[in-house]
């Protein structure tokens, strides 16, 4: 079907190899075969079972259809709703009369707004029920909905598939095709391609959907890890469309790729509640889903930096020493990480008074460099009398029960714990109260970040999957199958409103989490938890990222260099060199690992780290205005190539690519001893790619083999692009506020090129709740470079945006028979005697323009 078939199947196979070598542990985590309701569901074949009543049809509020749906033997009734949404959304509702099902909470970034429903045309099979450029078919017998847009068939829930059944215990599936799809994608999170594989092949299990704490996990694998975003995406050239099962219980998923893909979609408990997002584009399917479960708030700049962390730094003076070596050895730092050592045996909110015995003195060294602390909070408590959160949680109920309801207690890192119930908003506030610098002492600013491991939540017994087990009791006597896979979306809620509290809502939280779900992205950042130094991990943090990106959760990384085991040299470059494009950047072993801080490397390494981190914060302005724009618009920071080049089936099953914005094409390495790899260029003929590296420009018309060393991977800027950088690197982001910006102008045929800026206070919430910040449209005409005020109302006196230096990229060589063309690059440079470059300070009433000389 595919040209790049070979290709990529060639890799997809290097990774497979990489996952037969560090296996799961398959005892403890199971497979369909092991799970009673996939087992049964898996095995059902479609049939006609229900059928709508024709004379059941009623419009209610709030843009609500209901029907009843009717099992044809009798047995059982079901209410069956349908919702208009705006931006061509609709909800599907399933449920028994007087369901006592568990309906999702905390999830949806609001209600979504309705839209009324009261046209219908009664037909002989179906009813039709139009919505603006929309239409909903509800087709009696067999059952079915069918949606289209523009009278183009988009989505179809097929009832044949529908099982409800009390017999199964709450368990229920159902089926869902995307007759304009190719590929589907989504269902984070999987250490797989970023093209989800058709399952039911060579006995492969379905995808499965339960957070878990899995150590060593396998590549090419449908296998559950840490996070579960139930969001399904099918693409092909005439069209995308989605949908969202808004549901938190353990789920296996059916995959069919081919002419009509389908998911076919088994789920233990809860309610069936269904979006579905018509699209048509990959950009507006994307923004009617992040638009149920809400944007991150834009992060503080220093997060965008590069972070050092392993398991463990051992004293406070392990961790200045590693502070100092990054400045004396030149090496650019924001953030220094502790794992779970420094506390007091495991006991969080607390410190170890041997090893740190002055934390407050530690923090303020750190903050001497313009650096800043992250530390571990885990969601387990030690069972310790005299262990003030433990003790204030016991005597308050905040613990998750047991069936008998008696406190649920297992083992974790501290040895025998209890686990705090957050889907009770007493405990959410309870432990968010110990983030305050008075309940956790020895605290100050410099300790300005959180993460959140172990959500899972993690339970060290292998005979419950290592998790709470699906009948231990939540508030309200919820039980936790019901809730399983927002546990962690829970504890993260928690943690964020305790960082804002702390700084009285004045400071943007940073908190990394673990396990997540949909809506994770409104409160933390992500990361692909465990994986380990080999070369197929490298190759999937693009994948797993990329995937992310599409389903809203944007500030994702991957640990450089690989969690379990040792990476070789080759690898840790190239590692450090790819993750430069992840949104977040972060270096972490475990312990026992070698130690692998970049200065302790020969200097010839040095220099490669060097240059990688380096190009990270020349690129800081890109980022930071990306993460802004993703606030306003809803747009991924990364992107596979398929999301701007929709139309250009060779490019939908790449996963070692990935788009910085619209402008940055970049192409990992992550293959050992190569001198050239093949970099896909889309776009076609009139699309041109700017190496960053060299004067080579490529036009758009597929793959390329190009040429490899060890100091860098492929980097390209689109022509018509003008990217904003930063060219003086120093240690940290704080260093670097106040410098002048470059402009890269890479101009298109007709001497034109553009591109946006977003400037504030990098760190307070102003941006919003008093519109001080500066956002720019960029244009190059020629000579000309025009700054306009996007926002008219924005207070941007204190932003300025200062030019020191305008790079012009123009083509004087056209590609050619597969040949690279070429650019010539002008620098134009701001000094005193140079007026038209000198410190750009303007009054934004009108565009402001400087001419080059």
């Amino acid at each position: 079907m595919y040209v790049t078939t070979m290709l990529v199947l060639s890799l997809w196979s290097f990774a497979f190899f990489l996952g037969l070598c560090y296996s799961a542990d398959h005892d403890t985590f199971k497979d369909c075969s092991r799970v009673n309701f996939c087992t049964t569901l898996r095995s059902r074949s479609p049939q006609d079972k229900y059928s709508v009543d024709s004379g059941q049809f009623k419009i209610g509020e709030n843009g609500r259809v209901d029907l009843s749906l009717e099992a044809n033997d009798g047995s059982a009734n079901f209410n069956l709703s349908i919702f208009s949404l705006t931006d061509s959304r609709f909800r599907i509702q399933i449920k028994e009369i007087n369901s006592t099902r568990h309906q999702l909470d905390y999830v949806l970034d609001g209600q979504p707004p309705t839209l009324g429903m009261s046209k219908f045309t009664i037909r002989t099979d179906y009813v039709s029920i139009p919505q603006e450029d929309n239409e909903i078919r509800v087709y009696y017998s067999p059952f079915k909905i069918e949606f289209y847009t523009t009278d183009v068939l988009q989505t179809v829930f097929d009832g044949t598939y529908f099982t409800l059944e009390d017999s199964l215990d709450q368990a229920f599936a159902f089926a869902v095709s995307f007759p304009q799809a190719l590929q589907l994608y989504g269902i984070h999170e999987h250490a797989d391609s970023l093209a989800l594989q058709t399952t039911q092949v060579n006995g492969t299990d379905p995808y499965r959907l339960r957070n878990l704490d899995v150590s060593g996990y396998e590549l090419n694998s449908p296998m559950s890890l840490y996070g579960a975003v139930p969001v399904l995406y099918g693409h092909g050239p005439n069209g995308t469309a989605g949908i969202f099962l808004h549901n938190a219980a353990e789920q296996w998923v059916e995959i069919t790729n081919d002419e009509n893909s389908q998911a076919y979609i088994m789920v233990e408990s809860g309610l069936l509640d269904l979006f579905v997002l018509l699209g048509p584009t990959p950009t507006e399917v994307v923004r009617q889903y992040v638009g149920l479960t809400g944007t991150a708030h834009l992060p503080q700049l220093w997060t965008l930096g590069y972070h050092q962390s392993r398991w463990n730094y051992e004293s406070q003076d392990d961790v200045k020493d590693v502070v100092a070596n990054f400045t004396t050895y030149n090496f650019p730092l924001d953030v220094i990480w502790l794992d779970i050592e420094y506390t007091d045996g495991k006991k969080y909110f607390t410190w170890d008074s041997n090893m740190f015995s002055d934390p407050v003195e530690m923090q303020q060294n750190i903050s001497a460099t313009n650096k800043r602390l992250v530390t571990i909070i885990d969601p387990h408590i030690k069972v310790e009398t005299g262990y003030s959160v433990y003790d204030g949680a016991l005597e308050k109920d905040l613990f998750v029960k047991n069936a008998d309801g008696s406190n649920f207690e297992g083992d974790c890192w501290p040895g025998l714990s209890s686990y705090m119930d957050f889907l009770n908003p007493d405990a959410r506030d309870y432990y968010s109260s110990f983030y305050s610098y008075d309940n956790f002492p020895s605290t100050t600013p410099v300790l300005a970040g959180i993460w959140n491991d172990m959500n899972e939540p993690s339970v060290f017994d292998n005979s419950i999957e290592k998790t709470l087990p699906g009948d231990a009791l939540h508030y309200g006597g919820v039980v936790h199958r019901d809730i399983h896979n927002i546990y962690g979306l829970l504890h993260t809620m928690s943690t964020h409103q305790g960082l804002m509290a702390r700084d009285n809502g004045t400071t943007r939280p940073f908190v990394l989490t673990r396990s997540h779900f949909a809506g994770t992205q409104r409160y933390s950042a992500i990361w692909t938890g465990d994986n380990t130094a080999d070369w197929g991990y490298l190759s999937v943090s693009y994948s797993e990222c990329l995937d992310a990106n599409l389903l809203g959760i944007v500030f994702c990384g991957a640990d450089i260099g690989g969690f379990e085991n040792d990476p070789d040299v080759e690898l840790l470059q190239r590692w450090y060199q790819a993750g430069v494009w992840l949104p977040f950047y972060r270096a972490h072993s475990t312990t026992g690992s070698m130690r692998r801080e970049p200065y302790l490397f020969d200097e010839e390494v040095q220099q490669v780290i060097r240059n990688a981190l380096q190009l990270r914060y020349k690129h800081l302005p890109v980022w930071y205005t990306l993460f802004y724009e993703h606030t306003r618009n809803k747009d991924p920071i990364i992107r596979p190539l398929f999301y701007h080049y929709p139309q250009d089936t060779d490019v939908y099953r790449i996963s070692d690519h990935l788009l910085v914005g619209r402008d940055i094409l970049v192409r990992a390495v992550a293959e050992p001893g190569v001198e050239s790899v093949q970099v896909y260029f889309p776009g076609g003929a009139d699309e041109h790619w700017i190496s960053v590296d060299n004067a080579e420009v490529y036009d758009g018309n597929g793959f390329v083999n190009i040429s490899v060393t060890i100091d860098a991977i492929p980097v390209y800027y689109r022509r018509g692009s003008v990217i904003v950088r930063k060219e003086t690197v120093r240690l940290s982001s704080d260093e670097m506020a106040n410098d002048g910006y470059t402009l890269y102008a890479n101009l298109d045929a007709d001497n034109k090129a553009s591109g946006t800026v977003y400037l504030d206070d990098n760190t307070s919430f102003n941006y919003v709740d008093n519109k001080e910040y500066n956002y720019l449209k960029i244009d190059m005409d020629g000579s000309d470079v025009t700054l306009t005020k996007i926002d008219e109302d924005s207070n941007s006196d204190n932003f300025d945006f200062i030019i020191d230096q305008v790079v012009v990229n123009k083509l004087i060589k056209e590609p050619e028979n597969g040949k690279p063309g070429q650019y010539e690059q002008k620098l134009h440079k701001r000094d005193a005697s140079q007026k038209l470059l000198k410190n750009l300070k303007f009054k934004f009433d009108k565009p402001a323009k400087v001419k080059l000389v």
